[in-house]
């Protein structure tokens, strides 16, 4: 483990301070995206990227904002049945694809986040996971990731159990009893993984559709796939300010797959929803940038706090995107424009 990975929990939470703003800490921020595919005349113009061509938006808001009820809201993820997931608080609730709450599971511990599978959840606090039934109730509690582990993210296949823990920059491959079978991303320059750069807590993953692990490295600006044995096949992505770049200091903060294999990202310090095919080629935007970010970010954020900015999204296996906005404690529902999944543009 590298010395950027021996950071203590106050040094990691420092990191995200450091850069000076709101918009580098997860705040959203109204910015918007030029209607070229080229960077803005001057990058620190923020007006003149805040217009799209319509034609790019590619998805309906099909309702209003749904309230999730938390102080708190941290994570939403999709069921295979069309429910959705949102943690927050003490507690998880349950919607339909509509936005109507169906259940609230009162739990003992703050959920991060969670993966649901057939016969409960599995629930990421700070440090470890805990296994649920569909009512809350603990079966199973797996030891501690350590005192600097910060989860934020599972995803499951058919034999693993896929952690990232953003405080020690690293994700964590588990069966599905909580026996661990190795570490994914460390650092290993002669296999061509550069390992993680995580500098705040924003840090996803996802199993794609070719059976690849999809892992976000928000301060390299890419995507990367990897297999379920570490190795690291491709990746994309970079900073910049053309439409298909990812701005700010760390993006993307979260992401979803689609079940064709497009991939839906967020990015913090600009409001923008992306639709890329699987190898990074942009198709264009859920939503109009301007519309997802029309709140100002608050000057002052309290540490314990910082993991609440920044949208996190889902999407189930109809192509429905759902994002969680986390400024404003809502769901966002939206659904794609025309039948079957957004068209790859030319």
């Amino acid at each position: 483990m590298d010395n950027q990975n021996k950071k203590t929990r106050r040094e990691f939470i420092k990191d995200i301070f450091k850069t000076g703003s709101a918009a580098a800490m997860g705040g959203l921020v109204t910015i918007g995206l030029s209607s070229q595919a080229g960077s803005a005349k001057d990058p620190r113009d923020i007006i003149s990227l805040t217009e799209i061509d319509p034609e790019m938006i590619l998805y309906n808001e099909i309702n209003e904002p749904v309230s999730t009820g938390f102080i708190e809201s941290r994570f939403v993820a999709a069921g295979a049945a069309g429910e959705v997931y949102i943690t927050g608080d003490k507690a998880v609730k349950v919607m339909d694809s509509q936005g109507r709450v169906r259940d609230t599971i009162n739990l003992t511990v703050s959920p991060f986040c969670l993966a649901p599978f057939g016969k409960g959840f599995y629930i990421g606090t700070k440090d470890r996971i805990m296994v649920t039934d569909r009512k809350g109730a603990v079966q199973a509690t797996w030891a501690s990731l350590g005192e600097n582990a910060w989860i934020t993210a599972i995803a499951l296949d058919e034999k693993h159990l896929f952690i990232a823990d953003a405080g020690q920059r690293i994700v964590w491959c588990y069966d599905h009893g909580g026996n661990l079978i190795r570490k994914i991303g460390e650092k290993n320059l002669e296999k061509n993984i550069s390992g993680f750069v995580v500098p705040g807590p924003y840090f996803d993953l996802a199993i794609a559709p070719d059976g690849l692990l999809r892992v976000a490295n928000p301060g390299n600006h890419q995507i990367e796939a990897y297999t379920v044995k570490g190795e690291r096949e491709f990746a994309w992505g970079g900073f910049g300010n053309r439409l298909e770049d990812f701005s700010a200091c760390c993006n993307p903060v979260s992401f979803a797959m689609l079940p064709d294999g497009d991939i839906i990202t967020c990015e913090k310090g600009v409001a923008r929803v992306k639709v890329y095919d699987t190898f990074g080629k942009l198709k264009g935007f859920v939503a109009d940038p301007k519309k997802l970010a029309d709140i100002s970010s608050p000057i002052k954020l309290k540490i314990e706090n910082v993991q609440r900015y920044g949208f996190d999204v889902a999407a189930d296996s109809e192509g429905h995107v759902y994002i969680l906005d986390r400024e404003r404690n809502v769901v966002r529902f939206f659904k794609a424009k025309k039948n079957g999944f957004p068209p790859a543009r030319e």
